[in-house]
C-alpha cells in the first residue's frame, strides 16, 4: 500500500505538472485598498480561536521534528465538542493547524505519504474540523506552516526525503495548498506561517494568487511574526497582526502605503493561551507561553489574558485570535474549556 501511495504521488506531481497547476498564476490579485464588506465582516467577528493540534501534541514538543505518522492518533477527538465550546465562548472563527513543522498532514494527501493516511487515525481530519464549523456556524480556516529555506524536514525524514527526488518543496506547498483550497469548500481564511522559511522561490505574491485563483474572497493572512503590526514583512496580505503583540501605544494604523499605492489592513492579535515555564517560547508577553498543550501546560488565568486583550481593543486592534490547544485525546481539559467560555462572556461583555 506504501509503494503504491509513493508511486501516485510521484504521478501526480507528473499530471499537475502536465497540465500547468504548478506553473505561476498569470492572473495577480491585489490586497484591498479600502474597507470592503468582506473585510468588514471580518473585523466585526472580534473573537477567534486557533486550534493547534498536529504531531507535536503526541511528541510534546512546540517545533517537531517527527518522522513517525504512527504517534497521531487522537481517540476521542470530536470537532463538534470544541464547536460548542467556542459557541457558549461567542467565537466566530476557527484556525486549524493543518501542517505544522514537521510536515505532518491532517489531511490524505496526494503529495505525500507523511500524513493521517499512514497513521492509525485514518480519518480526515481536515475534513471533519471544516464540517463541524459550518455546522456550529463557525467559520473555517486553515493554518499552513511553509518551509524549504531554513527548515528543511528532509533532513531528517527519510520519507520526505525519498519524495523530493522527484519535484521540490515549493512543488509541495504549492499542490498541498491547492488541495486545501479545492477540497473542502470555501475556506474563510488562510492562516500561512513562516514565510521566513519558504522555499527561496516562493515569494508571498505566488502563494496569495494560487489561493485567490481557486476562490478570490477568501481571506489570506500571512504571519508578520513577533512585532506590534508596524513592520509589512510579507505582502500582499489582507491583514496585519503582531504575533504575540498588541499594536503600538499610538494605536493600530490601517491605512498603509506600499509601492505608491495605499492599503487598508486591519489588525488581529494573536495570543497563546497556554503556559509552560519549562518549554516556553519566550515569545509571549506572559511568561511560559506555548501554543500546544503539554503535561505540564495549563491556561493562564483569565484576567491576565483580558488585560492584554482589552488593550489590543483599546489601541485599534480588531480581532483577537486565542490559541487553544486540545490535548492528545482530541478534547479540552475540563479547565481549558470553562477558561475559554470565561474569556468569552468577557470579551462579549456579558455576565
Amino acid at each position: 500500500m506504501k509503494k503504491l501511495k509513493a508511486l501516485l504521488v510521484i504521478l501526480s506531481f507528473s499530471l499537475l505538472a502536465c497540465n500547468g497547476i504548478l506553473r505561476l498564476n498569470q492572473k495577480t490579485f491585489n490586497t484591498a485598498t479600502r474597507k470592503t464588506k468582506k473585510i468588514s465582516e471580518w473585523q466585526t467577528l472580534r473573537f477567534g480561536a486557533f486550534v493547534h493540534f498536529n504531531d507535536n501534541t503526541f511528541i510534546g514538543k512546540e517545533l517537531s521534528k517527527n518522522i513517525d505518522p504512527t504517534v497521531f492518533n487522537p481517540v476521542k477527538l470530536d470537532f463538534d465538542s470544541l464547536m460548542s465550546i467556542f459557541q457558549k465562548a461567542g467565537i466566530k472563527y476557527a484556525v486549524l493547524t493543518t501542517r505544522h513543522t514537521s510536515g505532518f498532514c491532517l489531511w490524505d494527501s496526494k503529495t505525500t505519504q507523511f500524513d493521517v493516511a499512514s497513521s492509525p487515525y485514518k480519518k480526515d481530519v481536515v475534513r471533519m474540523f471544516v464540517d463541524a464549523c459550518r455546522k456550529h456556524n463557525i467559520k473555517p480556516c486553515l493554518y499552513y506552516c511553509l518551509w524549504g529555506n531554513y527548515w528543511k524536514p528532509w533532513e531528517w525524514n527519510p520519507t520526505i526525503k525519498a519524495e523530493l527526488k522527484n519535484t521540490t518543496p515549493k512543488e509541495v506547498i504549492k499542490a498541498q495548498l491547492s488541495e486545501l483550497a479545492e477540497n473542502y469548500g470555501d475556506i474563510y481564511e488562510f492562516w500561512l506561517d513562516m514565510q521566513c522559511w519558504a522555499y527561496t522561490t516562493l515569494k508571498p505574491q505566488e502563494t496569495y494568487n494560487l489561493i485567490k485563483s481557486k476562490n478570490p474572497k477568501t481571506i489570506i493572512h500571512f504571519n508578520q511574526q513577533v512585532q506590534n503590526g508596524t513592520e509589512i514583512k510579507y505582502f500582499p496580505t489582507d491583514i496585519l497582526n503582531g504575533e504575540e503583540r498588541i499594536p503600538p501605544i499610538a494605536g493600530h494604523q490601517p491605512f498603509r502605503i506600499i509601492g505608491n499605492v495605499t492599503y487598508y489592513l486591519p489588525f488581529e492579535y494573536e495570543i497563546t493561551s497556554q503556559r509552560c515555564d519549562k518549554l516556553s517560547l519566550g515569545n509571549g508577553l506572559m511568561k511560559g507561553s506555548v501554543w500546544f498543550t503539554h503535561t505540564e501546560s495549563h491556561f493562564y488565568p483569565v484576567d491576565s489574558l483580558y488585560r492584554y486583550i482589552k488593550m489590543n481593543f483599546e489601541r485599534g486592534g480588531n480581532n483577537i485570535l486565542l490559541s487553544t490547544a486540545p490535548d492528545m485525546t482530541g478534547t479540552y481539559k475540563k479547565a481549558d474549556a470553562d477558561s475559554i467560555i470565561k474569556l468569552g462572556k468577557l470579551i462579549w461583555n456579558k455576565k
